[in-house]
């Protein structure tokens, strides 16, 4: 059980039992953005606010981070943390650790067999290329310099080029297939001169149709996804490519990008169809693949880490 107190002044135990206790059951993204808005609340009046299950709830759903590498093989320097690909040429660190005692420490990468100075600086998050400073439970990306890929490198390590040592590594497997966008089948039209070409799924949350017909004509039409077989009316809308969940429009051979809503992702879904709510017809679908290799949405990685680690906290003060 996580409790968070928001009053103005007064200490926590002269409040607590004359303060309106606020109840709410909610995933740990969602207990956020509760406590953010009380806090920018104009009223002066304090609460107690309880989040049943969340710190249990933060550790059910196995967020999706891209490829997983392994963890950091750790030498020296207190060097620690897990590594992901999450596409062609960019790494995430999670918890990544290091006491920045190092001479002349960098992120270092290279094609040998094992670390050592032939290989080249990896710009740290912020794309400098200055020593590394200190580092504590940190999460960022790295991309490769030089569109330079993932698959032309045999480790990744934190290397210090004055003493030649390693701090810390991890390997690259062979036959390493990194996560790329993926492309699927074309939408199956029914009706409404539903068409498309190919459609692209950019990462976990991010769907892309290619030349998208549909003439607009569906009495309540949307982009729809769901579970199951076939399209049904047990579904989800999903907002046009402005945001929007009123009715479709007309469109002709557009390019059409769709964000999947809340906490679903490509993993979650097993269809996308254009479906008339009203008529309960599906108009035109194509069928989501399992287990496809695709990046992460790191939006939803790095604020999912960091929820977490807030709730680990609440529960470990």
């Amino acid at each position: 059980m996580c409790y968070a107190h928001i009053a103005p002044s007064p200490p926590l135990y002269t409040t607590l039992a004359h303060t309106p206790l606020i109840h709410v059951r909610t995933l740990p993204f969602h207990a956020l953005t509760v406590l953010s808005l009380l806090r920018n609340n104009q009223s002066r009046q304090p609460y107690v606010i309880s989040f049943a299950l969340s710190c249990v709830n933060a550790e059910e759903k196995e967020v999706y981070r891209g490829k997983y590498l392994g963890k950091i093989n750790s030498y020296h320097h207190q060097v620690s943390g897990d590594v992901y690909a999450v596409d062609e040429y960019t790494f995430l660190f999670i918890n990544f650790n290091y006491d920045g005692n190092g001479a002349d420490t960098f992120f270092w990468a290279g094609a040998t067999n094992r670390p050592g100075p032939q290989g080249f600086i990896i710009p740290d998050e912020f794309g400098k290329t200055n020593m590394l400073e200190r580092y504590f439970n940190k999460d960022f990306t790295l991309t490769l310099p030089d569109g330079k890929k993932i698959t032309e490198i045999k480790w990744i390590a934190i290397y210090d080029l004055s003493s030649q040592n390693t701090f810390g590594d991890v390997y690259i497997p062979e036959e390493f297939e990194p996560p790329a966008t993926q492309t699927v089948s074309q939408l199956t039209g029914k009706s409404h001169n539903v068409n498309s070409d190919s459609i692209e799924i950019l990462d976990a949350k991010t769907i892309r149709i290619l030349q998208f017909t549909y003439d607009g004509r569906g009495k309540d039409t949307h982009f729809w996804i769901g579970v199951g077989p076939q399209p049904s009316s047990k579904g989800s809308k999903v907002p046009d490519e402005h945001g929007y969940l009123d009715p479709l429009r007309g469109y002709t051979k557009e390019d059409v990008t769709l964000e999947i809503p809340g906490e679903l992702t490509i993993f979650d879904i097993d269809w996308l169809s254009v479906f008339d709510v009203e008529s309960k017809e599906n108009y035109g679908s194509v069928i989501i693949p399992d287990g496809l290799n695709v990046p992460p949405s790191l939006v939803e990685v790095i604020v999912s880490v960091r929820v977490q680690r807030e709730l680990r906290l609440c529960d470990n003060p």
